[in-house]
């Protein structure tokens, strides 16, 4: 590299990011709508409070990033709850807005940093500006759903199969990987939703956890398959010889 060779096309990936509990997944698509925000001040794209926002398709993102949309789905739950996204509904055949939010930064000349070798971080009393306040911010502490990542299990966090997972139910409190959840998917086609939004109900309600997410849905389905029988299904077994 020359003093005058041109840098190839980047993204802007904040220091901030290094520090982060996030997955690698999450911290990379936070880059990726960020470089997507430059372009929507460039078109000013507003919304009537002044907010710059984006529209980005799970399956263009999904496609950019190599990833699947259930990746892609989890990482965006992952920085809704760390405060860096906004995901607002655009109703019926309407697009979803993104708002990217970016955190407040004390004033350090770039020279300072080099010098100092220490990447800018974000201080517990500097958090995310929004167009809306938060007590969970304000008191520096994190979400409900931030509390449930930060004390996942080794084999929660990276999922059987070694990738981190994504966060599934109502209260985003079901973690599965994707190959996970697509074992899951084939073994329940039809009944696998139901079964995610009732456990996910219930750890909600009760407080309780489990080691592995998989094996507790598997755990759910086998009580749903036994309730059924409790209900009366007839039972159109027969010996040899005899006739129904």
């Amino acid at each position: 590299m020359m003093a005058d060779t041109p840098l190839p096309i980047y993204l802007p990936y904040p220091r901030f990011l290094l520090k982060m509990e996030i997955s690698q997944t999450a911290k990379l698509l936070y880059s990726l709508l960020l470089d997507r925000s430059t372009l929507s001040q460039k078109n000013k794209w507003q919304d009537d409070k002044g907010r710059i926002y984006i529209i980005y398709p799970i399956a263009e993102i999904a496609e950019i990033l190599d990833k699947g949309s259930t990746t892609i789905k989890g990482a965006l739950g992952e920085l809704d709850t760390a405060g860096l996204l906004e995901r607002e509904r655009g109703g019926f055949s309407a697009p979803n807005r993104l708002y990217v939010k970016v955190p407040r930064m004390p004033q350090v000349q770039f020279s300072d940093q080099l010098i100092a070798g220490k990447p800018t971080l974000i201080e517990p009393e500097n958090r995310l500006t929004d167009s809306r306040k938060s007590d969970l911010m304000t008191a520096g502490k994190p979400s409900p759903n931030q509390t449930t990542i930060n004390n996942l299990t080794e084999n929660q966090t990276m999922g059987a199969s070694g990738e981190p997972p994504a966060a599934f139910g109502r209260y985003q409190n079901i973690f599965l990987s994707e190959a996970e959840y697509a074992e899951l998917k084939e073994d329940y086609p039809d009944r696998l939703e139901r079964f995610i939004e009732e456990l996910s109900q219930y750890i909600a309600a009760t407080g309780k956890d489990y080691r592995n997410h998989a094996a507790a849905v598997r755990m759910w389905a086998d009580r749903d398959r036994k309730g059924a029988a409790k209900q009366g299904i007839p039972d159109y077994s027969f010996k040899e010889g005899e006739s129904l």
